[in-house]
């Protein structure tokens, strides 16, 4: 559904809110695994994580007759996450492989390392993905939620303020906390909150 009467502000824009999924569980590193909070599927909510999810499912729950799509990034903790979201808003959740997390070494921009360059090409699809869905949405006043990771949201929130790395590090965010930003196609138009709790 999209917003009814739109205003002179609202006219024609998408409106993205991006919310960082739950606490999750730890997994130790291995040799054979020594980035598991990367690793797809990767780990599920712990206790605190299902009890963060539920709350901020409660936030969209408010505007439920305004959202009109829900996406997730392809990984377990995400996904628990937008499925909470998704039943309170009756909304189906699209999984996008492309906005699975990505590894902290992008920000040390190590050109020599290959984790870097294996981060940027991660970055450069979960954009082009991005870039598509608001292309789709363009001028329809579209609600959407996409339910990533903290590095990813960063790195799609600095992009679009085309900030460097270095200065896209410095932003925290953190878990099922929420960011609402104002799109017209595939410009940013409008930040409304950036790590907000609560919707308001």
């Amino acid at each position: 559904m999209v917003i009814k009467n739109p205003n002179e502000y609202q006219k024609g824009k998408t409106f993205v809110y991006f919310v960082r999924h739950g606490d999750r569980k730890l997994i130790p590193k291995t040799p054979e695994n020594p980035y598991p909070g990367i690793s797809i599927p990767g780990p599920s909510l712990n206790t605190k994580g299902k009890k963060q999810a539920r709350e901020v499912a409660k936030e969209f729950a408010k505007i439920k007759e305004r959202v009109d799509l829900v996406y997730s990034s392809s990984m377990t903790r995400a996904i628990e996450t937008a499925k909470e979201i998704g039943k309170n808003t009756r909304k189906n959740v699209v999984i996008v492989p492309e906005f699975a997390e990505i590894q902290q070494d992008i920000f040390k921009k190590n050109i020599h390392h290959k984790i870097f360059w294996k981060s940027y090409l991660q970055y450069r699809k979960a954009i082009k993905v991005f870039n598509k869905i608001l292309k789709e949405n363009e001028g329809k006043e579209k609600v959407i939620v996409i339910v990533a990771h903290g590095n990813l949201i960063r790195l799609l929130f600095g992009n679009k303020l085309r900030l460097s790395f270095r200065q896209i590090k410095k932003f925290d965010y953190h878990n099922c906390h929420i960011t609402l930003m104002r799109f017209k196609g595939k410009k940013l138009d409008y930040v409304h909150c950036f790590n907000n709790k609560k919707l308001d």
